[in-house]
């Protein structure tokens, strides 16, 4: 490629690939790329939606979007997503030359071990964290299971903190020199699950022309992390399993088999023994992984010292980023974030308190600064309850359809409108949420 040339020639190391998937490997696995140039349009996943993967993985990357067909609403998507430029093609050597010494003023870029140390601060913010008799109790057990060798199944609603966990458990165990592969299984879809897991040969299918390392491989020596694991199809758990019983792998279209020797993580926010009933799951993959479990709890059902302990570690930690001082809570605003139901979890209260101190100009988090999720909710709560003070003649299944519907239209308001991620969050079954959907929405 004419692209990697002209690197090349100036000294640079360059690494290129076809689609976003193996780039987003690559990431993963190695944490020594300063830069990135990164095409919207991409055979399998866009540009525009790997962009968010790759920053989560190394957010201190450089990603320079590359198109052919600009449009304003896609340059405005790439910069909101974090992307650091944009280059219209076609490239001229200048170009590609100038960007990288934008970047790179010195010349050859300085690699450090952004991954580990990604990895060692997720471990020291989740200990950090750990204050209460509840969290301490979480900790206390990961310390224990990152001694052992054996699966590891996390549960626990989304936003939780279960991949941090993960790393916690990673970095605690023996294996924390080795590289550790997350794997979101919402993000694949079911034909390619065998392929992105367990790589594939040349020519194993019409487009194979070279041969991939799948996932297993990647962390050999490591630790695989598979997050959501109800996601996977029941062909793949037959094959996951297999892997558990024998550490063996084999690359779609391949003959002989591989030895992989890892530390499998799972995690979920669904319940995987009514899966089971279901037969959703299978029963023997839900014993396998489930030997060694961790439950985190949702923040609504922890108390309240320790909801102010994280709103407070993530002002600071907020402050610090924004290079502003610590903003102080209005008292009816720090009641609001104290009995909001969190949905979301501990994400949710992090990203809502960065975006509150962004916000605030005075250095003080008022309602007003609170997001729209948060409002929203103690809005639809007081016109649920104020017909009922009011003495208004209601029967009980007419307040509880009011109380649903308002439910369902917040929930899908603080998830921008995907039905999926709301029916989720209200752990409601997502046939039936659609169905009340239709029923409650306007027409």
């Amino acid at each position: 490629m004419i692209f990697s040339k002209i690197l090349n020639d100036q000294g640079y190391e360059v690494r290129h690939f076809t689609n976003a998937e193996d780039a987003l490997a690559a990431i993963q696995s190695d944490s020594k790329f300063g830069l990135s140039f990164l095409d919207i349009r991409l055979p399998g996943e866009d540009g525009i939606s790997a962009l968010p993967k790759f920053l989560k993985f190394q957010p201190s990357l450089k990603v320079v979007m590359m198109t052919a067909y600009q449009t304003v609403e896609s340059v405005v998507t790439a910069m909101k997503f974090g992307a650091a430029d944009y280059l219209v093609k076609p490239l001229e050597p200048e170009m590609i030359l100038k960007a990288v010494e934008k970047y790179f003023p010195s010349g050859q870029p300085v690699f450090k071990e952004e991954k580990k140390a990604q990895e060692t601060k997720a471990v020291r913010s989740y200990t950090f964290m750990a204050r209460t008799p509840l969290m301490k109790n979480v900790l206390s057990v990961a310390d224990k299971f990152a001694s052992v060798s054996g699966p590891v199944l996390i549960l626990g609603e989304s936003g939780t903190g279960k991949e941090m966990l993960a790393h916690t458990i990673h970095q605690k165990s023996q294996r924390a020199k080795k590289p550790l592969i997350i794997v979101d299984c919402t993000s694949i879809p079911e034909t390619l699950f065998e392929s992105e897991l367990f790589g594939y040969e040349k020519g194993a299918f019409t487009g194979a022309d070279t041969a991939k390392v799948g996932r297993f491989e990647l962390a050999d020596g490591g630790t695989l992390f598979l997050d959501e694991i109800g996601n996977v199809p029941l062909t793949m758990q037959a094959k996951l399993l297999r892997f558990i019983e024998d550490h063996t792998v084999s690359r779609l279209g391949g003959k002989k088999t591989i030895d992989i020797d890892i530390r499998l993580i799972t995690a979920t926010n669904v319940d995987l023994q009514k899966e089971v009933e279901k037969g959703k799951f299978r029963q023997d993959l839900f014993y396998r992984l489930s030997t060694l479990t961790i439950h985190l709890p949702p923040l609504r059902n922890r108390i309240k010292e320790e909801k102010e302990f994280l709103i407070n570690y993530f002002l600071e930690k907020n402050s610090q980023k924004l290079q502003r001082p610590v903003p102080v809570i209005a008292e009816p605003a720090m009641q609001m974030l104290l009995e909001y139901a969190w949905p979301g979890n501990v994400r949710e209260l992090e990203n809502a308190l960065y975006s509150s101190a962004l916000l605030c100009d005075s250095n003080k988090i008022g309602v007003q600064h609170l997001t729209v999720g948060i409002q929203s909710y103690f809005s639809h709560k007081e016109q649920v309850e104020l017909p009922i003070m009011e003495g208004e003649k209601k029967t009980l299944k007419e307040v509880i359809k009011k109380v649903e519907k308002e439910q369902i239209l917040a929930a899908l308001e603080q998830t921008g409108g995907n039905k999926k991620k709301a029916s989720e969050m209200l752990d409601m079954d997502y046939k039936t949420f659609l169905t009340k959907l239709k029923e409650y929405s306007p027409t």
